[in-house]
């Protein structure tokens, strides 16, 4: 795979939307939000408030959106939640909570700003609502109507667009959730069973997961064989290949908004708002 492949426009894209829109997962700012309408639990706040975009439905739709989480973890975390609040009380501390945390870490509105709100609305207007739960269920939500709020909607729509096409592909190659979850781990480099194991599946379904990854020829040890590259690069040109829409109503303007987000991601991740630089986590071969 040469350097070109594996930094596609829709990589470096995703790369510099993921912590703008995902910051709201880390920011104290909406954990007390949430606290404040009666969710406390952070599992009890993340699965509802990220699946309630899809209405107040039970953890098992929520956990079909997701696709990576033991369903029956997430079914007790949202039944927990909606018996506390209900989704419209919840989505709403959930945008006060992520509008809150990115007018901290920006210092207000960036310059700028409504020019990269303008293009990722353009990039999630062309977005596919087949096959992508979340996404449709983020587009059915009103506009914040406030710069930060409307930017930060935007962001997580185009987020959400290419982690349902992710869903999809890694389904289409057959695989199962513990299984991509394995082969994204030996991916990124990390230990085996270390990210994954937030995920909820009972440790004896992963053991014999990971020997049958083995078995196959697509791991062996910590590290994924050429075979697991190469399929685990395969699910990943086949989530660009899901992202297109997004990237053809952007046009030759998805590089500007590559470079106007970029100082703001690399914002969030150095104030703790985000984990990690997800760039960083691309492998020499075949990395997103």
């Amino acid at each position: 795979m040469t350097g070109s492949q594996s930094s596609t426009p829709g990589r470096r894209l995703r790369n510099v939307v993921e912590p703008l829109a995902a910051n709201v997962y880390f920011a104290p700012e909406a954990q007390e939000a949430y606290a404040s309408v009666g969710v406390a639990s952070y599992p009890e706040s993340y699965f509802a408030s990220r699946g309630g975009c899809m209405g107040q439905v039970p953890g098992e739709v929520i956990a079909s959106a997701f696709g990576v989480f033991h369903p029956p973890m997430v079914a007790g975390f949202v039944a927990a939640a909606w018996s506390k609040t209900d989704v419209g009380t919840l989505l709403g501390a959930r945008r006060q909570g992520a509008t809150a945390a990115l007018e901290r870490i920006l210092g207000g509105k960036p310059d700028d700003l409504d020019r990269a709100t303008e293009l990722l609305r353009r990039g999630a207007d062309a977005g596919v609502v087949a096959g992508h739960p979340l996404f449709a269920g983020l587009r059915s939500l009103e506009w914040p109507g406030d710069p930060i709020g409307d930017f930060w909607h935007a962001a997580n729509m185009v987020r959400e667009h290419r982690g349902d096409g992710h869903t999809c592909a890694w389904i289409a190659h057959g695989l199962s959730a513990p299984e991509v979850l394995l082969i994204t781990e030996a991916w990124w480099g990390l230990p085996i069973h270390s990210y994954s194991r937030t995920r909820g599946w009972p440790a004896d379904e992963v053991e014999a997961t990971i020997a049958s990854l083995e078995d196959r020829g697509l791991l062996d040890g910590e590290h994924l064989t050429l075979a697991g590259e190469e399929l685990r690069e395969s699910i990943e040109q086949m989530t660009d290949r899901a992202e297109q829409p997004v990237l053809d109503a952007l046009g030759n303007d998805v590089d500007e908004l590559t470079e106007l987000l970029r100082p703001w991601a690399r914002a969030v991740i150095e104030s703790g708002g985000y984990p990690t630089d997800p760039a960083t986590l691309a492998p020499s071969k075949g990395r997103s």
